[in-house]
């Protein structure tokens, strides 16, 4: 039966993409992924990599879509994406970079708060963490509110290292209440929530975000969700994806977005 999508997936393209774009299209094809999203990194801030060469990652994937999409379009629904990360940090750039892009799907995302790198990259031996926290969902917050998005991606992305890797114990109760006005935010705007399966498969072992943050999406009103692997390679493609669906429908969910031009289509679940 296939896939029926995978909407958040990286080629090398990103700095940290392991397969090539075509090898990405290619095994969404012999997967049955009907509606499939390229959602390369675009990262702003002052902490992005200063050896990627942002405008030739945005020029790339522009220029590499519409052969890949004629090729596959008996099998494969390819749409334009990206992953703008922090535009927070640099608001002037990620408006510049939508204007002149024809974009079918933009997740918004948050990889590194201010004055702070990649959570990836810190070191949390003796660091405050729930201070840490407080800031990214804040900032978060700002994304939700003021920046342009169709869906915030992973929005517990910090739980991948701080949880996962580090292994500290994180009651998430604490932030509930910021954590509502994030998704207050989103759904007042008309934009959505992503779960991305990605954690299911590093030690952190649950979704971003968790089942109980999904279910009180639905209970304040949010109705625009939409599921992606976060794949960095062809092997990990369409991974997870039944189980995020599975997780929808247990919060409330009958539908999932998938997005053309910027605006939702829904498919009943």
């Amino acid at each position: 039966m296939g896939i029926p999508f995978d909407l958040h997936t990286h080629c090398t393209l990103s700095f940290d993409g392991k397969s090539s774009a075509y090898d990405m299209v290619r095994r969404a094809a012999e997967l049955g992924i009907k509606h499939y999203a390229l959602t390369d990194h675009v990262d702003l801030g002052e902490f992005a990599d200063p050896d990627f060469d942002l405008e030739a990652t945005v020029n790339g994937a522009r220029e590499i879509i519409p052969p890949l999409r004629e090729e596959y379009a008996d099998r494969v629904d390819l749409l334009y994406g990206v992953e703008l990360g922090q535009a927070t940090q640099d608001s002037g750039t990620a408006e510049r970079l939508l204007r002149e892009n024809d974009y079918d799907f933009v997740i918004g995302s948050l990889h590194n708060i201010k004055k702070h790198k990649d959570f990836y990259f810190l070191n949390y031996e003796g660091m405050n963490i729930g201070k840490l926290l407080k800031k990214y969902f804040n900032e978060l917050f700002d994304l939700a509110s003021y920046c342009e998005y169709d869906v915030l991606g992973h929005i517990t992305y910090p739980l991948r290292y701080i949880a996962g890797e580090y292994g500290a114990d994180v009651d998430m109760s604490e932030y509930s209440d910021i954590i509502d006005d994030i998704l207050t935010a989103v759904i007042i705007r008309g934009k959505g929530i992503e779960i991305n399966t990605s954690g299911l498969r590093q030690k952190y072992g649950k979704m971003f975000p968790d089942k109980d943050i999904l279910r009180r999406y639905r209970e304040l009103g949010g109705e625009i969700l939409t599921i992606g692997s976060d794949a960095h390679c062809a092997d990990d493609l369409g991974k997870g994806i039944e189980d995020g669906i599975a997780a929808a429908k247990e919060a409330g969910f009958d539908k999932i977005a998938v997005f053309k031009h910027r605006e939702p289509m829904f498919i009943r679940i």
